[in-house]
């Protein structure tokens, strides 16, 4: 009995040794090629219906440490939550057309009334540091594609529930989705 218990630990050990090391693999940035190739990126939707996300260069899987840079595809009605983040962000549109809602009034209560600035295919928009924002999918036929890169990564989101609810009161979000598996350390909150 006592050899059996010895032998179920002993595999126990080598098992989780063996999925830690995937994980750790997975997470890893040694042994990225310089040269990749995007369709063969990890793409997710984060639990977002009608998003779909690859991180083509980032912090915490590639060791980029002053820019991140995303390929985001919505589907037509799709939209990012009412959000804002302490780095600056560029938006290349690549297809589609859709709205950006902006509310520069990070010294203001709340976001209040944003204003709204239409966008199409080879446009691009860029989202000061700490103003309240959000994407829409506007196009009811087609799918909205951007490149999306970011300063200062990983990126801390503070989300709002609607436009007039309290700077104080958005819910912080850090590590965001597409870093919550392979962030290790805490990062300084520079808000």
């Amino acid at each position: 009995m006592a050899r059996s218990w010895l032998i179920f630990l002993c595999l126990s050990f080598i098992l989780l040794s063996a999925n830690i090391e995937a994980d750790a693999s997975h997470c890893s940035i040694k042994g990225f090629p310089l040269v990749r190739n995007i369709s063969e990126l990890p793409q997710d939707n984060y639990g977002r219906e009608g998003l779909a996300h690859i991180t083509v260069a980032g912090s915490i899987l590639h060791g980029m440490k002053e820019i991140e840079v995303w390929l985001q595809t919505f589907s037509p009605g799709t939209r990012t939550p009412i959000h804002r983040h302490s780095c600056e962000e560029i938006f290349i549109v690549l297809k589609g057309s859709g709205t950006l809602y902006l509310a520069s009034s990070s010294h203001e209560k709340h976001p209040g009334k944003p204003h709204e600035h239409f966008f199409f295919a080879n446009s691009t928009f860029h989202i000061p540091v700490n103003d309240a924002h959000q994407v829409w999918n506007t196009n009811e036929n087609e799918d909205l594609q951007m490149l999306v890169v970011i300063s200062r990564p990983p990126v801390k989101v503070f989300i709002y529930e609607d436009w007039f609810m309290p700077h104080t009161a958005a819910k912080l979000k850090f590590p965001y989705f597409w870093d919550e598996q392979c962030l290790q350390s805490p990062v300084k909150d520079e808000l």
